[in-house]
């Protein structure tokens, strides 16, 4: 037998992630989903091989088994189906928050098969299969996020994969860390883009809009479900970033209202050394 790729979850990016893996180490592709319209299209697609109807025939014989579905789904999934692991087969999962989903996870894979998250920084504003393509991996980061149990092996392996489906930045970071720069460089972000949106100005047409307004909200055309479990599993390190976000705004504000000119220069300079420093690296 071949290599086995499992991919549990075909919507935008499990789907695009079959797709983007295709002559990965020359392996079948085999995806599952619970849709079963979601099965028959991505064997029709070619993006999968076969399309099981349940996860424990998914990940039998697998290799690679990645999950791309909601956090508190996984560590049920393993659970139920963790005789059926392959010995020295690699686990791993997509998921945006590592630590409270480790936590979860803690006794129940076998000894004998290795788990190494990944955190791909790619995806589109529309979820689903339907907007799933194997592109949007090229040129992205990914973060590698190894458990203390993980073997060099499959940290190699997860690297190797990253490559492969043309990550271009790739960085190993401990869940925890992991978890703590997110919640500045996503979820951050997320809130503040959703921020901006929650009211807008009556009056305004395209015409009063350009790249700024663009790019300040793109990601505010959000999955409001999955966004609040993933902002509620890191709220700890998100709420620590919200505060400091917040002060900055009240520092903003205050210049102005106060007409204090000099101060309002100095924040929005240190603004702008921070973001040139930022690029540089």
């Amino acid at each position: 037998m071949g290599y086995r790729i499992c991919v549990i979850g075909l919507g935008l990016m499990g789907a695009s992630l079959c797709g983007a893996l295709r002559g990965f180490r020359g392996a079948r592709i085999v995806g599952m989903d619970v849709l079963g319209d979601v099965r028959e299209r991505a064997e029709r697609s070619g993006l999968v091989d076969f399309a099981a109807t349940n996860a424990g025939d998914a990940i039998e014989g697998s290799d690679l088994v990645v999950f791309c579905v909601y956090a508190h789904n996984i560590p049920e999934m393993i659970g139920e189906h963790a005789r059926r692991f392959r010995r020295g087969a690699v686990v791993s999962d997509i998921c945006g928050v590592k630590g409270a989903l480790y936590a979860r996870l803690e006794g129940l894979l076998p000894d004998d098969v290795d788990y190494v998250g990944i955190h791909p920084m790619a995806g589109r504003e529309r979820d689903g299969f339907d907007n799933a393509d194997p592109a949007i991996y090229e040129n992205s980061g990914m973060i590698i996020t190894p458990l203390p149990r993980s073997k060099p092996e499959g940290v190699s392996l997860m690297r190797e994969m990253a490559e492969h489906i043309g990550a271009s930045r790739i960085a190993v970071t401990p869940p925890e860390e992991h978890d703590a720069i997110i919640a500045y460089t996503s979820d951050l972000m997320h809130i503040a883009s959703a921020g901006l949106c929650m009211d807008f100005h009556p009056g305004m047409t395209p015409a009063h809009a350009a790249g700024a307004f663009r790019d300040c909200t793109r990601v505010a055309d959000i999955n409001a479900g999955a966004w609040t479990e993933l902002l509620m599993s890191n709220r700890r390190h998100v709420l620590e970033r919200l505060d400091i976000y917040m002060n900055n705004l009240s520092r903003v504000r205050e210049a102005l209202a106060s007409g204090d000119e000099r101060e309002l220069f100095s924040l929005l300079d240190a603004a702008g050394g921070n973001k040139r420093e930022m690029l540089a690296r």
